[in-house]
């Protein structure tokens, strides 16, 4: 069954009209329906775009499952817990924008539940099959395939808090869903995230100055409150090193080259570099 916290907040892509469920179906006034999957996602998308492949999201899934990135989970937990409004009125609703297959949105609503009585975590992302893994491994939020740099479904100041990790950024949407001080998180690479790797394989290079640009983006509507770097190193094997790559925008760049040099690559200790940035909504 679907929370109310959901129910009462979701639009329709089309006409920006409050959507209802019934009977599997989500449905507005001016009768645009949208199928509730068995999976418990619902597709809002208004065209089919091109998201993470299933390849780069089992990669993903099969990364995360080794607990490599738990730091970064935790952190965001911690940030997320520090930045909330002490108090909530009714459901405390948490986005992840750009959520992908579910990780990090899975662990931040099991690490709030214990302080907040009604916790509901909503993921977008423009996959289908992202959102379908996501679905089926974290029933008790809520996710929806829809498209980032479009309107989001979701209602005037909806939302208690939001993540948005290696994801497109709208800002005038993210102004709009978000209640007044409420946090926003921010995960960028930093300068040396998977410096040995990148230089051995020869990947994608990080963009300079990736701080100072998402700061400026955000400036007019919320206030920059912190920066928490997460530095570490990993001791990759063949199949980890594969994942790595694989789950990222290096995947859109393999050339047969890169993938020799990847698959003939047997260990490697490898840095990664998280910059969490944490804004609140003026």
């Amino acid at each position: 069954m679907v929370s109310t916290a959901v129910t009462e907040i979701l639009l329709c892509p089309v006409c920006r009209r409050p959507l209802s469920l019934q009977n599997g179906i989500w449905s507005c006034e001016q009768a645009h329906a949208f199928d509730m999957a068995k999976e418990g996602y619902v597709n809002l998308l208004r065209k089919k775009l091109p998201g993470d492949t299933k390849e780069m999201l089992q990669a993903r899934r099969a990364f995360f499952d080794k607990a490599y990135y738990e730091p970064l989970s935790n952190t965001l937990n911690e940030l997320m817990l520090a930045h909330l409004a002490p108090t909530q009125a009714g459901p405390v609703r948490i986005l992840d924008a750009g959520c992908g297959e579910g990780y990090y949105l899975g662990q931040m609503q099991q690490a709030l539940a214990p302080r907040f009585e009604h916790i509901q975590g909503l993921g977008i992302d423009i996959s289908k099959d992202a959102i379908r893994m996501a679905a089926r491994r974290y029933p008790t939020a809520f996710f929806m395939v829809a498209n980032l740099n479009e309107p989001l479904p979701l209602a005037d100041q909806a939302l208690a808090g939001m993540l948005n990790i290696f994801a497109p950024r709208n800002v005038a949407e993210y102004t709009r869903v978000l209640a007044p001080g409420a946090p926003l998180i921010i995960v960028i690479p930093g300068a040396h995230h998977l410096q040995e790797l990148r230089q051995t394989l020869q990947l994608l290079n990080i963009e300079e100055n990736k701080q100072q640009h998402v700061a400026d983006q955000f400036s007019d509507s919320f206030t920059f409150v912190t920066t928490r770097a997460l530095s570490y190193e990993l001791a990759l094997q063949q199949p980890e090193i594969e994942q790595i790559v694989m789950m990222t925008p290096n995947y859109w760049h393999l050339s047969e080259e890169i993938r020799a040099r990847m698959t003939a690559l047997r260990s490697i200790s490898t840095t990664v570099d998280f910059k969490c940035l944490v804004f609140q909504r003026s």
